[in-house]
C-alpha cells in the first residue's frame, strides 16, 4: 500500500504539473481522501525534479538555444533570457516571502474547490479572446511581466500555474500552442526555486531521515507521466480549445466542494 502511494503521488504530479488544472489542488484531495501517511518533503522535491527533468527533456532544443546565445554574449540579440526572468521575477520574490504562509494556511479543500472553479471560468473567457500570429519567443518586456503577474495567482492552491499564466497569455493573443509553450518555460526556474526552497528546509531539520528508494520511484514515475502529459497536451491543443480542461476543474470543484461537506 505504501509503495502504491509514492506511485500514484508520481502519476498525479506527472500528470498534472503542466495540465491546466492544479497539480497542488489534486495532490491535497489525494492526501484528504486517502488518509495515506505524509510522503515527507524529499518525495516533493523528488517528483518535481522528475517533472523539471520532462520539460526539460521536451524543451531540449530551445534550452539548448539559450545556452548557446549565454555561452556566445549573444543574449542582447532577442533579450529572451531577460524576459524570462522578468516574467518569473514576481513569483521568485513573493514566493520568498509566503512559501511558509502557503503551505500552512492555504490548503483547504475548500479554497482548492473555489479557486479551482473561478480560474476555470477565467481561463474560458481569456480562450474566447481572438489569437494572433505572435511566438512565445517575441514577447514584449510588458507582455511578459503581465504573464509574470498572473503567474503569481498560482500560490492560491487550485488556482494551477499553467492555468493562470496560459490565461494571462490568451488575453494578450498568443494562440493555444505558444501560451503553454512560454508557460512550460516558465515553469523550469519555478520548479528550481521551489526545489531550492524545499532543500532548504529538509537541511535545516535537526535530524533527517530519507528513504531514498521511495522518492526515487516517485520521481522516475512522474517524470515519464509529465512527459506523456506534455505531449498530449501540446498535440491536444493544436486542434481544440481548452474547455475539456474547464469543464473537468468545474467538475472537479464541485467534487470537492459536496465531499468538504459531508
Amino acid at each position: 500500500m505504501f509503495e502504491l502511494q509514492f506511485f500514484l503521488i508520481g502519476i498525479i504530479q506527472g500528470a498534472t504539473e503542466f495540465l491546466p488544472i492544479s497539480s497542488s489542488g489534486h495532490l491535497v484531495l489525494f492526501a484528504q481522501l486517502t488518509n495515506w501517511e505524509d510522503q515527507g518533503l524529499f518525495t516533493d522535491i523528488a517528483v518535481h525534479f522528475g517533472t523539471l527533468f520532462a520539460v526539460m527533456i521536451y524543451l531540449r532544443k530551445d534550452i539548448y538555444y539559450f545556452l548557446t546565445n549565454i555561452f556566445q554574449f549573444k543574449i542582447f540579440e532577442d533579450q529572451i533570457i531577460f524576459k524570462i526572468i522578468l516574467a518569473t521575477l514576481p513569483a521568485i520574490i513573493l514566493g520568498y516571502f509566503i512559501y511558509d504562509y502557503v503551505i500552512l494556511y492555504f490548503r483547504s479543500i475548500q479554497l482548492i474547490a473555489l479557486s479551482s472553479i473561478i480560474f476555470a471560468i477565467i481561463l474560458f473567457i481569456a480562450d474566447k479572446v481572438k489569437i494572433e500570429s505572435k511566438s512565445w519567443n517575441k514577447i514584449t518586456y510588458l507582455e511578459a511581466l503581465i504573464v509574470g503577474l498572473f503567474q503569481v495567482l498560482a500560490f492560491i492552491p487550485g488556482a494551477s500555474r499553467a492555468g493562470v499564466t496560459i490565461t494571462g497569455a490568451r488575453f494578450l493573443g498568443y494562440d493555444r500552442f505558444n501560451s503553454a509553450r512560454f508557460s512550460m518555460i516558465l515553469s523550469i526556474p519555478v520548479i528550481l526555486a521551489s526545489m531550492t526552497l524545499s532543500l532548504i528546509k529538509i537541511f535545516e531539520e535537526d535530524f533527517i531521515e530519507v528513504n531514498f528508494y521511495q522518492p526515487f520511484f516517485a520521481s522516475i514515475v512522474a517524470f515519464v507521466t509529465a512527459l506523456l502529459s506534455i505531449l498530449f497536451l501540446m498535440r491536444f491543443i493544436r486542434q481544440f480549445d481548452f474547455n475539456i480542461f474547464v469543464i473537468y476543474r468545474v467538475l472537479l470543484g464541485v467534487f470537492i466542494i459536496l465531499f468538504g461537506l459531508i
